[in-house]
């Protein structure tokens, strides 16, 4: 399962479609809360999230899951990107720091690459 956490409907919508045609099973959220609020942890899951989310930040949301013990493949997707953010990003061990715009294929390779 893909879980895909962007506030922007736009990009989100983006996302999901090129999930849907690459055939992966995706759910999608607004915000790094209602993630968490359902998140179950399976074996195969991936997380794509984006940084810049209001109130718990992406990077928020890294700390909150460690915390939890919860580690799952992470890709980090933002127009916002700093040294913190970054070293952040390294310590949980996310698998690809991506910035926007991002290229359709590109994410679905990566998401791929991180389920075999």
């Amino acid at each position: 399962m893909v879980y895909l956490v962007d506030d922007d409907k736009s990009v989100r919508r983006a996302f999901e479609l090129f999930l849907k045609s690459a055939g992966l099973d995706y759910r999608s959220f607004g915000s790094a809360n209602d993630f968490l609020a359902v998140y179950k942890q399976g074996l195969q899951d991936t997380l794509v999230l984006d940084l810049n989310l209001p109130g718990m930040s992406g990077c928020d949301l890294l700390t909150e899951l460690d915390r939890q013990g919860i580690h799952l493949p992470v890709i980090v997707v933002t127009a916002f990107d700093d040294a913190t953010s970054r070293e952040k990003c390294r310590q949980y061990g996310v698998k690809a720091y991506l910035r926007k715009p991002v290229d359709g294929e590109t994410l679905i390779d990566i998401i791929q690459f991180n389920a075999e």
